[in-house]
């Protein structure tokens, strides 16, 4: 009876832990303070637990055993029988318990290790024997004695998206992106793989689909290593890397202005997708190397990939995103948008388990660089990815084929950024710009994606040119100039232009009217420094000098009348801006801001005395430096953010303040570094009067800059 009493207590005890025993603890979690503490206590219970078990069904095995015992010792063999049977059943439930908590033993034991019992006892059995040919085999490019001839061939194919980058127990294994997809997760530990896998894999999309289906935008934040060699394809529309995050920036604005751009063509045709399009844009595959890298160094710019992810699906725009721990590295909406995983060596289980929801990929072996693999969401599947013999070859290759065809290669996405000098604009724009009265191109503009020309009306209002002492303001005043002589050629006696200089002490040193006749030997040795290129009437560009134009063949602005205009450039206009200056003029000058037969040129130190819009339409600001001066000059915050350090130092940069926007500028240097002589020739010949002794107007110059 007391063994019966003792054995109902603890089986009410036991009930009572139950719940404690049925929690089950993750393997390899890091935890807090709180939760090693809820640890211990539930190892403590557990153990507690066995104990209450052990007695509980050891007691009466022991009484059993001592009962036996006695009828033995007095040879009482018929109860000794009827003994036996009774003792078994608690002898079966301890040998039963000694058996699970072996098997939990082991299999806590392989779940820290990060494999799982039917995996332990075959590491790698099904890996080490695995073997894949080089990707030219792999796609039977060998069979070919001309390369070039074999991937033109194979662009005549329709196969969007899909490749074969890899090999299988099953054979050659294929990945469509575009139905597996729409987007992909590399994971991969330093060692594993990841940049041969990329490589791989677009090698395979660019060698089977022509440049028109498929296009790659590669972001290398590992330095620009692992699409160096890749660079040259011509389904290539953009590659940066993190040694200029300038340039980074540049290329996820513009992945994100081609996104807005797919949606409009989408909407406007009114297609579910962009597969409904008459005319398809190629697939855009975004291929991002060492993701955790971007969203450290520019972190808010990550959310914009982000975007891309939940909409590249209907405007066929892809997202491979590469990195070596995707835990915490790759947002959750990311993720949820990324159906196919791809998971090389890593070193625990946990990163397996998040791409694979198995710890298979943490038992590869470091000897085994490129085997995977791959969760489509349907099946998991282990392969090796395949490694290119001669990836200049194959690249080469794809250069011919695409000559061989006839057609150029896309157009590039985004430009570099504003260079350091400009001294012929055509230099990066292919053409020189035309000069017009509505457009007088004075520099290269930075659009934020890319670049094109900054130009300045002479005949819709004022323009102010902005800038400290010494950063470049009357040289910028005095490259104007030249063009805008060079156009008052053309023009004849329609445009008059009237030039007024400062001494270092305030007084005029020039201030000379000229009129067309005098601009003669100024225009023709314009044209033989810069071949400034003017607008005629029949809208084609012709270059300096023209000897022949009539006042009908040129081009007229809208608001141009037959009533002679006048372009007065002044440098140093500070203190006839002045409302208390006595100077007569500065009446002059203030008449003139508001006469619109006059379009006053003028350069400040400050905008102190500056009203806007009442003085000026158009400003041109040289940054200082200062952020507090810069924005009380006009540049917004976000142009501003822009700026680096060297940014400042670089001279001729300025911000173009035009028609509600702002656009970065680099000026284009003059042909030389003083005001021209000829040009003070043309000046004598316009007046009647002696003209000044000739003095430079011109700044400063330092380290053979023309913008100082």
């Amino acid at each position: 009876m007391t063994l019966l009493r003792l054995a109902r207590v603890l089986q009410r005890r036991r009930a009572t832990h139950a719940p404690t025993r049925q929690r089950h603890v993750q393997p390899n979690r890091s935890l807090d303070a709180d939760d090693l503490a809820a640890n211990d206590a539930r190892a403590a219970d557990s153990k507690a637990n066995r104990r209450l078990s052990l007695l509980q069904h050891g007691a009466p095995a022991l009484a059993q055993l001592m009962m036996l015992a006695l009828l033995v010792a007095e040879r009482r063999w018929l109860f000794a029988l009827m003994v036996v049977p009774g003792l078994m059943i608690p002898l079966a439930y301890l040998l039963m318990s000694a058996h699970e908590r072996a098997a939990r033993i082991r299999q806590k034991e392989t779940v820290s290790a990060g494999t799982s019992p039917t995996d332990s006892g075959r590491r790698d059995n099904d890996l080490l024997d695995l073997r894949c040919p080089n990707l030219e085999t792999l796609l039977g490019l060998d069979q070919e004695p001309l390369l070039w001839r074999c991937v033109a061939r194979s662009w005549l194919r329709s196969s969007p998206l899909q490749a074969v980058m890899a090999m299988t127990r099953a054979g050659p294994f294929s990945i469509d992106l575009e139905r597996q997809g729409p987007h992909a997760l590399i994971a991969g530990t330093t060692g594993s793989g990841k940049s041969v896998l990329l490589q791989s894999w677009c090698l395979a999309l660019a060698l089977t689909n022509p440049p028109e289906r498929v296009q790659f935008v590669f972001l290398d934040f590992k330095g620009g290593s692992a699409f160096a060699c890749l660079e040259a394809l011509p389904h290539v529309v953009g590659s940066v890397c993190d040694l200029d995050l300038n340039h980074a920036v540049r290329a996820l604005l513009a992945i994100e202005s081609e996104l807005s751009r797919r949606e409009r063509l989408v909407a406007s045709q009114r297609s579910g997708d962009i597969t409904g399009l008459r005319e398809r844009p190629a697939s855009l595959v975004i291929v991002v190397d060492e993701f955790h890298a971007l969203s450290g160094k520019l972190p808010d710019y990550v959310n914009r990939l982000s975007h891309i992810a939940s909409l590249g699906r209907s405007l066929g725009m892809h997202v491979i995103a590469c990195t070596q721990n995707p835990l915490g590295q790759v947002s959750a909406d990311m993720k949820a948008n990324m159906n196919l995983n791809i998971c090389l060596r890593v070193r625990d289980g946990l990163q397996s388990h998040e791409l694979l929801g198995s710890a298979k990929a943490a038992t590869i072996s470091p000897e085994l660089p490129g085997v995977a693999y791959c969760n489509d969401g349907a099946r998991i599947t282990a392969l090796r990815c395949a490694v290119a013999n001669d990836i200049e070859q194959l690249v080469r290759a794809t250069q011919l084929a695409q000559s061989f065809r006839g057609r150029r290669g896309p157009a590039t996405l985004f430009s570099e950024p504003l260079p350091r000098s400009v001294h012929k604009l055509r230099d990066y724009l292919g053409i020189e710009p035309t000069a017009c009265l509505d457009a007088v191109p004075f520099a290269l503009g930075d659009t934020g994606v890319d670049i094109a020309v900054a130009s300045v009306p002479i005949a819709r209002g004022n323009i102010a040119i902005i800038g400290s002492q010494s950063r470049g303001k009357t040289t910028l005043l005095r490259s104007l100039g030249e063009r805008i002589c060079a156009l008052a050629h053309c023009m004849g006696g329609r445009l008059q232009v009237r030039w007024t200089g400062f001494g270092h002490d305030g007084t005029s040193l020039v201030d000379q009217a000229t009129s067309s006749q005098g601009f003669v030997s100024c225009a023709d040795r314009i044209a033989q420094d810069q071949n400034i290129p003017l607008m005629t009437g029949h809208g084609i560009p012709s270059p300096m000098p023209v000897n022949d134009l009539s006042d009908s063949r040129v081009e007229q602005g809208p608001h141009w009348s037959n009533t002679p205009h006048t372009v007065w450039l002044v440098d140093d206009a500070d203190e006839w801006l002045d409302p208390l200056s006595c100077d007569p003029k500065a009446g002059e000058l203030r008449r003139a801001l508001h006469d619109p037969a006059v379009t006053v040129l003028f350069a400040l130190r400050s905008t102190r005395h500056l009203r806007f819009p009442e003085h000026c339409a158009i400003r041109i600001v040289l940054p200082t430096g200062e952020r507090a001066v810069d924005l009380m000059n006009g540049i917004p915050a976000n142009i501003l953010a822009m700026f680096d350090q060297e940014t400042y130092s670089i001279a001729g940069r300025a911000v173009l303040l035009r028609d509600a926007s702002a656009m970065p500028v680099q000026c284009v240097q003059p042909s030389s570094a003083a005001y021209p002589p000829f040009m003070l020739d043309a000046f004598r010949s316009a007046s009647s009067q002696p003209s000044p002794p000739i003095m430079s107007l011109g700044p400063s110059w330092k380290s053979g800059s023309a913008y100082a």
